[in-house]
């Protein structure tokens, strides 16, 4: 199968498209049929050739090397992954750079459906963590067999030397493996983790994942992950940083780690890599049967994975506004037990909302002032802000999805302060907190 697979993709690379920069009109014109026939009497059709030429000239990924990577050198894997419950096949190119990983017909279908827009996001939001797809190749191996659908991406763990992995959605439904050496773990693995990093780029990785979670909202996908490696420096002190062209969020990033246990708290340098991987799922009718099933049943016990996009993209932003923090003073320390602060009870004659224990109420802030003003990662628009592109000026403008003001599903009752909202769907009732509120209220 292998050879198969690479000797289709070397005939895919004749496929025709226009080699001038992407456009928008290159991505949303009727993709041009490409299809080659193989020597072992099967064929290769390629998915929109000009589409994800586009796509590849986005990422500064030169034509030629892209199907050299491919090609040159025998594909590695060819296994399934056993974090993953999909059952699809994955490769590696020899030089690590990308992944083929096989995919159902929907998947597919949602991808070729979703690319322009998919490709405009990209266009406007750089630093995007989102899975850089560059190819999709449908290939029936022999005379009359299956078709066996086949997706070229970026290989978000390229050149990282982690120690830990983890695939994490923010659920606890099944989100338990037994740690092992090399093994993926999920995120009640994380449960008592969370990565400390500058506040410059905190700020900005909470910007772009609200960005990205917003999108898949906006195309009804749900079920995504955030795959999350991490490198101990005190293990290995080569620091595994690579900056890719096509986001500097990707390839790397300086961090610490903090492990929280029997009420102390040690944190240790790191490099870690992240992303949003399984982006190709949307919320269909089976997945609205589950929901139902599963709200009624093991829903009272734990977070389900079956909610629709909007409940999904929102307990996904909140999760990691709680899991990747800026970092502090404390979380500096080499390993030593960071100290516990608690707040001093209220002396005779002074009001009990000058002060309230960071322990207790779990808001997402980094201090404890005595007037709670929210300072989440600004999301800009580039359509807001008066800026254009080509794609934008010639694909549909969608509307950013309305941020509600919802309490959160696992801290009921306490404040929540959306991080933006959308001025076509503003209630007044639901407007961010710009003074301060009593706590107590």
């Amino acid at each position: 199968m292998k050879v198969a697979i690479q000797q289709g993709l070397k005939l895919s690379s004749n496929a025709q498209f226009d080699a001038a920069p992407p456009t928008a009109y290159q991505i949303k014109a009727k993709p041009v049929p490409s299809e080659f026939q193989l020597s072992t009497g099967g064929s290769v059709r390629v998915c929109n050739p000009q589409g994800f030429a586009a796509l590849r000239e986005l990422a500064g990924i030169d034509h030629n090397s892209f199907f050299a990577s491919l090609t040159q050198d025998e594909l590695l894997g060819g296994n399934t992954q056993a974090s993953g419950k999909s059952g699809s096949l994955f490769w590696f190119s020899a030089d690590s750079r990308f992944v083929l990983k096989t995919v159902k017909e929907g998947e597919l279908r949602t991808l070729l459906a979703i690319l322009p827009k998919y490709a405009r996001h990209l266009q406007e939001n750089r630093d995007s963590l989102l899975t850089k797809y560059f190819g999709a190749y449908c290939f029936t191996l022999n005379a009359g067999g299956d078709e066996v659908r086949i997706v070229v991406m970026n290989n978000v763990l390229e050149g990282a030397r982690h120690h830990k992995l983890y695939d994490l959605k923010g659920t606890t439904e099944d989100r338990w493996v037994d740690e092992a050496p090399g093994k993926c773990l999920k995120d009640l693995n994380f449960e008592h983790v969370t990565m400390h990093m500058r506040a410059q780029l905190n700020e900005r990785l909470h910007a772009v994942l609200h960005s990205d979670t917003c999108f898949l909202e906006r195309l009804h996908i749900m079920d995504y992950s955030l795959i999350l490696s991490i490198q101990y420096l005190s293990k290995d002190g080569h620091m595994a940083i690579h900056p890719k062209p096509f986001s500097k969020l990707m390839g790397g990033l300086e961090g610490r780690v903090c492990r929280e246990g029997e009420g102390n708290s040690a944190s240790e340098a790191c490099v870690f890599h992240i992303g949003l991987i399984d982006m190709l799922t949307t919320y269909n009718f089976k997945k609205q049967v589950a929901n139902a099933l599963k709200s009624n049943t093991i829903g009272h016990f734990c977070e389900i994975d079956t909610e629709p996009p909007d409940v999904y993209a929102e307990r996904f932003r909140n999760h990691f506004m709680c899991k990747l923090i800026a970092e502090t003073v404390n979380t500096k320390d080499t390993g030593k037990p960071m100290p516990q602060h608690k707040s001093a009870p209220p002396t005779e004659g002074s009001p009990l909302r000058q002060t309230f224990d960071l322990l207790v109420f779990d808001a997402p802030v980094a201090s404890a002032p005595s007037k709670f003003v929210y300072s989440g990662p600004a999301v800009t628009n580039s359509l807001a802000s008066g800026k254009t592109s080509a794609m934008s000026d010639l694909l549909d403008f969608d509307c950013m999805a309305d941020v509600t003001c919802k309490a959160s599903q696992n801290s009921p009752g306490r404040p929540v302060v959306p991080n933006s909202f959308d001025l076509l769907s503003f209630d007044p009732q639901c407007a961010p907190v710009s003074a301060s509120f009593d706590l107590l209220a």
